[in-house]
């Protein structure tokens, strides 16, 4: 999707569907995705249904319609119209999983003596200002 100008995000939320307009983003409300993901159920194609909701589907690119359903599709199916009343993004995240160690890879190896010495190097510095700090304060 491109940017909206101005009078495109208007008429975007001139619609009682959309909830909110940013400058490449629209927010549909959980009710218009309900009903355009049970009429998708019932047959109809992805554009006759923004177009029965009079959503211009010329300020979209050609297949945002079929995304946006099917990513509504799979929340539908999965829990329901509530699934759209909530909020799920970032929920269960575990963060980017840790690469395993792998004693036999030559440049992870090297990768690894490299990140302890410069660890021990800055311990030693580290513990070299401790000391430094102690003599100074039993003075």
């Amino acid at each position: 999707m491109g940017m909206f100008s101005e009078s495109e995000k208007k008429r975007l939320l001139s619609s009682k569907w959309v909830v909110k307009v940013t400058e490449n983003h629209v927010v549909f409300s959980p009710e218009f995705k309900s009903k355009v993901v049970q009429l998708h159920l019932d047959g109809y194609s992805p554009s006759d249904i923004f177009s029965k909701f009079e959503i211009d589907t010329s300020l979209f690119l050609p297949k945002y319609p079929a995304k946006c359903l099917e990513r509504w599709k799979k929340t539908y199916l999965k829990k329901g119209a509530k699934g759209f009343k909530e909020e799920t993004r970032g929920k269960g995240a575990k963060g980017r999983p840790k690469k395993k160690f792998d004693p036999t890879d030559t440049q992870s190896l090297l990768k690894r003596l490299a990140y302890l010495e410069a660890e021990n190097d800055f311990l030693k510095k580290l513990h070299a200002l401790a000391d430094a700090a102690e003599k100074k304060n039993s003075r």
